[in-house]
């Protein structure tokens, strides 16, 4: 046999609020009147008539006339469980509906996201940084980047940058990156897991001046500009216009490999 506390619980998780349950136990006893059930469970009067309306739409309580006035009467138990089989049946109704309606908004979002479309989005300062920096952990196969400057020019965390290129060894994508003479140490990092993935190449300023960093991923460019305090982000999703930045970042591997 259940103690109270433990009833009240389980009447809670069949959906009733804990004054609910209240109310409901105590017409259990028998009927009572409002002011009665307002005394017996400590539940505000007003409040008490408010509720008892609720557990009268659910059919879990009555109400009777009579000489004395107007009782609440508590329905059979079992109704507890006609309410919960007809849950079950609207939620197979809105599982059915939801099936149904699955295809018309995947291909909505579908036709959202076709090659031909543009989307642009914009990004400032540091946290701006960090949102599109995160994006890039999504990269399958590889990151090629016109490089200028460390992670640490966009987030000026060493922690953090170490942290992230800690994540971007375990997405397990490659990064080449192409960069001018003198703009990024040899020891930007010490992270061998990195490392392992990394690979670069010296673009001479005379073939390409690098002034801001441009990343290439699936079907995104991402774009980052910094001056001062000034940090200002682009990212261009188009799969057209992201093969043919890859395309031109072929092209400089290239001359720079001969360099």
């Amino acid at each position: 046999m259940l103690n109270k506390k433990d009833t009240t619980s389980y009447l809670q998780a069949l959906g009733l609020s804990r004054d609910e349950s209240a109310i409901y136990l105590e017409l259990l006893k028998g009927p009572c009147s409002h002011l009665k059930l307002a005394r017996n469970t400590g539940v505000n009067r007003t409040k008490v008539y408010r509720l008892a309306d609720q557990l009268e739409k659910r059919s879990l309580i009555t109400t009777q006339t009579d000489d004395r006035g107007t009782m609440l009467v508590a329905s059979d138990p079992k109704t507890l469980e006609v309410e919960l089989v007809t849950r079950e049946e609207a939620v197979k109704n809105e599982r059915a509906i939801f099936m149904q309606l699955l295809p018309n908004l995947a291909a909505i979002q579908s036709s959202a996201h076709s090659p031909e479309r543009f989307i642009v989005q914009t990004y400032e300062g540091i946290e701006g940084f960090k949102q599109m920096l995160w994006h890039e952990l999504k990269a399958q196969g590889e990151l090629a980047v016109f490089g200028s400057g460390t992670v640490e020019d966009l987030v000026p965390s060493k922690r953090w940058a170490e942290k992230h290129r800690s994540l971007q060894a375990e997405a397990g994508y490659t990064i080449r990156e192409l960069i001018n003479p003198g703009k990024k140490t040899e020891d930007f990092t010490k992270n061998a897991d990195f490392l392992n993935h990394f690979s670069k190449r010296l673009l001479p300023e005379t073939a390409l001046k690098l002034e801001n960093q441009v990343i290439v991923y699936n079907n995104t460019v991402a774009t980052y500009c910094w001056r001062d305090e000034q940090k200002i982000g682009i990212e261009v999703i188009n799969q057209a216009n992201a093969e043919m930045m890859r395309g031109i970042f072929e092209q400089y591997w290239q001359i720079a490999g001969k360099c």
